[in-house]
């Protein structure tokens, strides 16, 4: 009677097992999205990225240079490029309009995150306040975010507004 007990357990595993890979459940990519599955290892890549773009929005024109600190510490790859070509403009013309600026990310979040690689949406509000004509501006700005964990950090590889 046992082993009749234990056949009947046999197939009823062998029958899942089976219909689980003729659906193909396993190679599901939202099965491989640890970004569904995965808190910590979420919230940690949406922490890193959400400071990153924090300090490298954010800028005064009498101290460019903590924000490009900031960008060589959290930026990598085309982002880097990116922000550098950006910046550059920034540092010539922010002097002379006295323009500060300061970035908060509203909400965020990852949309993939697979191995060392993840992508987020991310929504920005922007404050910018000209010194030389008491002019502020308010703006809101949408970004994919790519980034990628480099040791226990995750730093930003590519920025696309959306």
């Amino acid at each position: 009677m046992k082993w009749l007990i234990a056949a009947a357990i046999a197939l009823v595993a062998l029958g899942s097992w089976f219909r689980i890979e003729s659906t193909g459940l396993w190679d599901d990519p939202a099965t491989a999205n640890r970004a569904l599955v995965d808190p910590a290892a979420t919230s940690k890549v949406v922490g890193d990225v959400n400071s990153a773009l924090g300090q490298v929005f954010s800028y005064r024109y009498d101290n460019t240079a903590a924000t490009e600190r900031a960008a060589t510490q959290t930026l990598a790859g085309n982002a880097r490029n990116q922000y550098n070509d950006l910046f550059a403009q920034v540092k010539r013309q922010a002097p002379g309009q006295k323009l500060m600026l300061t970035t908060k990310v509203v909400d965020s979040g990852v949309t993939m995150l697979q191995g060392e690689h993840a992508q987020l949406l991310v929504f920005l509000d922007q404050q910018a306040t000209r010194g030389d004509n008491n002019q502020s501006s308010l703006a809101a700005a949408e970004l994919t975010v790519t980034a990628q964990r480099q040791g226990d950090h995750w730093v930003i590889t590519d920025l696309r507004t959306r």
